[in-house]
């Protein structure tokens, strides 16, 4: 197949040329690249030259790979790298992307545009997408382009330093180009004071010195000591909660971005219309109405966003500080749940249920 061009609304996707292998070089040199996919690390001048002047070229001689550089419309900058593998039957494709600038929305958009393409003119009926489990960045993209997640593949993709459990989803030819994300997009919420953003995994070292608390202890489980691999521990698992349509962990902050706390809307009823909201924040900001603005933040979210019916609230009942921040969050009281959650010792407690409803 003769090489051709891909044009979107800020991006010309265009076969590669012996001129990029500089940029290839500089891109492929970041180790989130060398992390995520098979490109060889190191990478050299000489891995560069053959990927923009032999690899990519062959790909569209023999139809193995139709490979496009992806650049900025407007400047010409290689802002990544795009390409679609497609398979000898079945009418089926997979996708494989990389990308030098991100957090500007150019890889969604460049997908769309290869997507459309394979559809409309190469007659592909389902396009694949494979990731190894635990790349958000590219899952985010898939599914913002249409992709649905389907499973994971056990071993499923080959990495230098040994096969990898892979995540795999896929877009027909009939779905629509919408974002597929079980849960709408978060945005950073605010009353003003109280700021409630994504947890980072820079957020370790706080969460560490706002949770290895004896308070903290007495009510909540976890390790005890608490120390900075429970903290990172934590992030892994909850990272894929809002991608899963799972819960929603957010964290507090008062204006200068460090992490005081965490608050977290629980989505395993969401069928149901009910959420769960479950909250600590650091000593040093007790006592200043934080948690009871960031409980009531994500519960208007809840409510407004996702259209729960009813967003819980539980605490010990000997735990009156909590008790109080659920009735300062609106939340009202409604009975006694015998034994319902584990403390810090394992031991089940009676908890009092607050809600809110819509």
């Amino acid at each position: 197949m003769e090489p051709t061009e891909i044009r979107t609304d800020r991006l010309r996707l265009r076969p590669w040329r012996p001129s990029d292998a500089p940029a290839v070089l500089a891109a492929c040199s970041d180790p989130l690249i060398a992390q995520w996919t098979t490109v060889p690390s190191p990478y050299t001048a000489e891995h560069a030259r053959g990927f923009v002047e032999e690899l990519m070229p062959q790909g569209w001689a023999d139809g193995t790979e139709y490979g496009f550089a992806v650049t900025d419309a407007s400047t010409s900058g290689l802002v990544g790298a795009i390409g679609l593998r497609p398979r000898a039957a079945h009418g089926t494709a997979d996708v494989g992307y990389w990308t030098a600038e991100r957090r500007s929305g150019f890889t969604t958009e460049a997908l769309v545009g290869l997507c459309r393409w394979g559809h409309e003119e190469l007659g592909v009926e389902r396009i694949e997408w494979f990731a190894d489990v635990g790349n958000w960045a590219s899952r985010r993209v898939a599914e913002k382009a249409g992709f649905a997640v389907e499973g994971v593949l056990r071993k499923g993709l080959p990495h230098p330093t040994g096969r990898r459990d892979a995540w795999v989803g896929a877009r027909l030819a009939s779905d629509a180009f919408t974002d597929t994300r079980r849960l709408p997009p978060v945005p950073e919420l605010t009353d003003g004071g109280v700021t409630l953003r994504l947890l980072r995994e820079s957020d370790a070292p706080d969460i560490v010195a706002g949770y290895d608390d004896a308070e903290r202890a007495r009510w909540l489980p976890g390790p005890s000591p608490y120390g900075i691999e429970d903290a990172y521990a934590f992030l892994r698992a909850v990272q894929g909660e809002p991608a899963d349509g799972l819960g929603v962990p957010l964290a507090i902050t008062l204006g200068d971005d460090r992490l005081v706390g965490i608050v977290h809307l629980h989505l395993r009823q969401r069928g149901h219309g009910i959420g769960e909201v479950g909250y600590w924040v650091a000593p040093q900001v007790r006592g200043r109405g934080v948690a009871s603005r960031a409980a009531r933040l994500l519960a208007d979210w809840g409510l407004e966003q996702l259209g729960l019916n009813r967003v819980e609230l539980l605490a010990d009942v000997e735990n009156l500080r909590s008790q109080r921040v659920a009735d300062k969050a609106g939340f009202g009281r409604e009975a006694v749940a015998r034994r319902s959650r584990i403390d810090g010792t394992g031991e089940a407690r009676d908890m009092v249920l607050f809600a809110r409803v819509r």
